[in-house]
């Protein structure tokens, strides 16, 4: 099965032809720690939590578009533009309002369910370019692009996967003691055996 994005301002899906091979997830911890005045003692005060940020690298690959990879850039590079949604596009046209990007919906290697997530970070590095005679054009047959997302917090998918993250580290929890109790029940009996 495929990994796939979803833009959640218009709702179009992008399915990855390849998955990341490895997704990086951090979540930083802030601490703030008090000024030593000449004592051998320093304490730290827990200040709060940074959003949980994934990081990933997806191959985009394709040798049979006439327009090689161009329309696969075109859905990854408007997450790093500014958009109005569908009811504000009619006025985006005029001035120059400052629209974030799109958020999108994403769930591979991180949680049970598709989460909301701002994107923060899009870098797309394009290779191999078309021999078909339209070199000029420079249609690339294969991209890397690399994204950073952050996790929105408030949104009602999170909240649902903390609960369910909380009955799967109890189930987890429940099987990492049935495993280890199976195996010290193991080992006596091969003690047992090994005496008789």
């Amino acid at each position: 099965m495929d990994a796939i994005m979803v833009n959640a301002s218009n709702f179009t899906p992008f399915v990855f032809h390849f998955n990341p091979e490895s997704v990086r997830s951090t979540k930083k911890i802030d601490w703030h720690k008090s000024p030593n005045n000449g004592g051998a003692s320093k304490k730290n005060f827990f200040t709060g939590f940074e959003n949980r940020e994934l990081s990933f690298s997806i191959l985009l690959l394709d040798q049979v578009s006439s327009l090689g990879l161009r329309t696969a850039i075109d859905w990854f590079e408007q997450l790093s533009e500014p958009d109005p949604g569908l009811i504000g596009i009619a006025g985006s046209f005029f001035g120059n309002e400052n629209y974030p990007p799109p958020q999108v919906f994403f769930q591979f290697g991180h949680s049970l369910s598709p989460l909301l997530w701002d994107v923060m970070d899009l870098e797309i590095n394009e290779d191999i370019f078309k021999g078909d005679g339209s070199e000029f054009l420079g249609l690339p047959e294969r991209a890397i692009a690399n994204i950073t997302l952050e996790l929105v917090t408030d949104s009602d998918l999170n909240r649902a996967n903390q609960i369910a993250k909380k009955m799967s580290l109890i189930t987890g929890s429940v099987n990492s003691l049935y495993k280890e109790f199976q195996s010290l029940r193991q080992g006596s009996r091969k003690e047992l055996t090994t005496i008789l």
